[in-house]
């Protein structure tokens, strides 16, 4: 097949899946850890670098929203006191617990995000490339800045490559119609990091 082809077919297939996905958000599938932990988004998406950039703390506890194969779960365990790493598909945290047999202090919950019933248990809460597949990512921010602790962050990250993919733009609405502001960012259209806090009441 000339190359013009497999090019045009792969715009296709982009342009088909984030239409898709626009239509009906939903999480990455279990089997696509091929897609999750492939060599070439490990060049851009190096997940110590990503962790660093999280700020957290060694006594900070932890929680990531979506940890999926747990691509950067032994990477955010490794600068915190403990790890709470949720899912909703327990496949996927079957996979993440395997790579992690060897830390104590992480911890594994399944179930869906916009009903965690958590209450002030996290200093961080990290949501790397998923808050887009969530169907109502507004209940979803809303859960996360319940189960924040007092002067907590909240962490939402996006790349380009994932069809799921929205701009920065767009996940400071969705952030604010949580009642969260906006209070550091870093990073570009390609891969952005933005920092989040509870808005004081008046």
């Amino acid at each position: 097949m000339p190359l013009v082809n497999i090019i045009f077919a792969f715009l296709i297939f982009q342009v088909g899946i984030r239409i898709w996905f626009r239509i009906k958000p939903q999480p990455i599938p279990f089997g696509w850890t091929w897609l999750l932990e492939n060599p070439w988004r490990k060049t851009y998406r190096n997940p110590e670098l990503t962790a660093k950039q999280c700020g957290i703390k060694p006594t900070d506890t932890v929680l990531e929203i979506g940890c999926g194969s747990g691509l950067f779960t032994r990477a955010l365990a490794a600068q915190c006191a403990r790890l709470i790493a949720q899912d909703l598909e327990p496949k996927y945290l079957a996979e993440t617990r395997a790579k992690t047999t060897d830390l104590p202090h992480v911890e594994f919950l399944q179930g869906d995000v916009c009903a965690l019933g958590l209450e002030a248990v996290a200093d961080v809460i990290v949501l790397i490339s998923v808050l887009p597949e969530i169907p109502q990512p507004v209940e979803a921010l809303k859960a996360c800045v319940k189960a924040l602790k007092p002067g907590g962050r909240i962490i939402i990250s996006q790349e380009l490559f994932e069809p799921e993919y929205v701009l920065s733009q767009q996940t400071d609405t969705w952030a604010k119609a949580a009642g969260l502001g906006k209070i550091g960012q870093e990073g570009n259209i390609w891969v952005y990091l933005n920092r989040y806090a509870r808005v004081a009441k008046t």
